[in-house]
């Protein structure tokens, strides 16, 4: 194995976030999950002109450690992304390129981007917007998170029912928004004026929020305003229900692997010991000196 060997295995030790019982690999992870944290709060406070301005020296320094912290955490993911099992089978290429357009490498990425660009060549607002892809950071607490991996989880399995749902949804709302501009355009010129008006609409009252900033006064706008109302009960309820069920199947699977790991080792520890005990009862039938078999 040469050096650069040795040195990616070390690295990923640090960073791996399969095995459990890393010690140190959970005490990085905390590391960053706090420091990530503390960013999302330092740049909260930055928008508060009178905290920001006198300390703004403090601010830097921070933006600047925790810049150079996600950057390190960047490069050694990279270089030790084929050692990672999820890319197992893959080259070594492969491995990078798949983690480099991961949505995990991705955020990775953006969330440092920021500082590294050419300001100079941007005017204030474009600056101003690209300093709120820092804002993308509080993303990166998902991969040290095992609560968040797991909702992660149930939304990517349970992906194709939410999508049918959101769907149907959608295609509801444009009906509505088509029916609600036909019945209300003439006797709401100015509230109803097209049908993105009437889409906000159908949002707000599908979703069962109902601002009152925008609402029917014709006889058919209130029956359609009525049926939409009602299907907003059920139909925005579903993702919730899947999403639900998908949970808790993840944390029964979750719960039975556990369990089986246990009784594996337990299994492992009680034939270890019986194999010790087996070797000790066969020494007995020996002499500990000469070696020759006792009668």
């Amino acid at each position: 194995m040469t050096k650069l060997q040795q040195l990616e295995k070390t690295l990923y030790y640090i960073v791996d976030e399969h095995d459990e019982s890393n010690r140190l690999s959970k005490a990085f992870n905390y590391f960053l999950m706090a420091l990530i944290v503390l960013s999302v709060g330092e740049m909260a406070l930055e928008t508060d002109k009178s905290i920001y301005e006198p300390y703004k020296q403090y601010f830097d320094i921070f933006d600047f450690f925790t810049v150079m912290v996600f950057s390190v955490e960047y490069i050694i993911r990279v270089m030790t992304a084929h050692l990672d099992p999820e890319y197992r089978g893959k080259t070594r290429w492969e491995s990078i390129r798949s983690y480099i357009f991961s949505f995990a490498g991705i955020i990775d990425l953006v969330s440092i981007l920021p500082f590294f660009w050419d300001f100079n060549k941007l005017d204030l607002r474009e600056l101003r917007m690209l300093r709120l892809l820092r804002f993308l950071r509080v993303f990166k607490i998902t991969r040290y998170n095992s609560s968040m991996k797991l909702v992660g989880d149930v939304i990517k399995d349970k992906s194709s029912e939410i999508g049918v749902i959101m769907g149907l949804i959608i295609i509801i709302m444009i009906i509505a928004s088509f029916m609600m501009f036909y019945a209300e355009q003439q006797a709401q010129p100015d509230v109803f004026t097209n049908v993105l008006d009437c889409l906000w609409w159908a949002v707000v009252t599908m979703t069962t929020i109902g601002y009152g900033d925008v609402y029917p006064v014709t006889v058919l706008g209130k029956v359609v305003g009525s049926v939409m109302a009602l299907l907003g009960i059920g139909l925005v309820a579903m993702p919730t229900g899947i999403i639900s069920a998908g949970f808790l199947e993840k944390v029964n699977e979750r719960n039975e692997k556990k369990k089986a790991a246990e009784e594996e080792a337990s299994r492992k520890k009680s034939a270890e010991e019986k194999g010790t005990v087996t070797e000790s009862d066969d020494h007995k039938h020996y002499c500990p000196y000469c070696g020759h078999k006792l009668d």
